[in-house]
């Protein structure tokens, strides 16, 4: 799995990500609130909205959600919520496209993790 992080995270630097060498469960808890707020706030009509053409949005999401998993077995939990985070609001600055649903279930999961214990 290491093998597949590191491809992931040189692909998503290439294209423009910033990736951490670790991130704290503090950060991201913050982080998790914001996407939140960032998703309300644009609610149903972002959900509503238009799919994409954006094929870089695509590509990088795609990576995103191979890193997650990847980052599962590799790192530590934060840096799978930093991974989920940041795909979730790529998605919601840039559209919807045919990897958002795994993208926002990945984020589901992170923020109901042990009933909310650990990040709400």
């Amino acid at each position: 799995m290491n093998d597949v992080y590191d491809t992931c995270s040189a692909i998503l630097t290439e294209l423009g990500e910033s990736i951490p060498e670790s991130y704290t469960l503090c950060k991201s808890a913050r982080m998790s609130a914001e996407t939140l707020k960032m998703y309300e706030e644009l609610g149903d009509k972002w959900l509503k909205g238009e799919k994409t053409d954006d094929k870089t949005l695509h590509t990088t999401l795609q990576f995103y959600n191979v890193i997650v998993l990847a980052s599962l077995f590799c790192k530590s939990f934060s840096m799978v919520a930093y991974f989920t985070c940041k795909a979730v609001q790529l998605s919601l600055h840039r559209g919807l496209c045919e990897r958002t649903p795994l993208t926002l279930l990945q984020f589901t999961s992170i923020v109901t993790k042990d009933d909310n214990a650990v990040l709400c």
